[in-house]
């Protein structure tokens, strides 16, 4: 007996799920992620694993957007997803970007001061 596409990418759906679920604990044991935020990426991985193990879940949801088959909703879904987190990445690194900029200059105006009081 062979067993399906659907079923392979269903474990890897849930392998997947489950080692991020560790992984995003070893993170939270590191004290690298808050409570609060742990709790926000648990309840994701949970949502991908239950998707994974009932795909059909969804249903309701892409056949309201009119969308013919579950891949192209899950195609859709991840182009939205990837392209808020790469924004999300970019607003960040540039903040960061900022304060750094700010913290070198002060820096550098304080070195320069010293080096003119001597």
């Amino acid at each position: 007996m062979a067993l399906s596409t659907t079923f392979w990418i269903q474990l890897l759906g849930i392998m997947f799920g489950t080692a991020m679920m560790y992984f995003t604990f070893v993170k939270y044991k590191r004290k690298e992620l808050s409570k609060k935020e742990v709790l926000i990426w648990f309840a994701g991985w949970i949502l991908m694993v239950m998707v994974a193990i009932k795909p059909s879940s969804l249903d309701f949801i892409s056949s309201n957007l009119n969308f013919y088959r579950r891949l192209d909703f899950f195609v859709v879904l991840g182009f939205f997803v990837i392209l808020g987190l790469g924004f999300f990445n970019y607003s960040t690194v540039k903040k960061l970007e900022r304060k750094l900029e700010r913290y070198v200059r002060k820096e550098a105006i304080e070195e320069a001061e010293n080096k003119m009081k001597k």
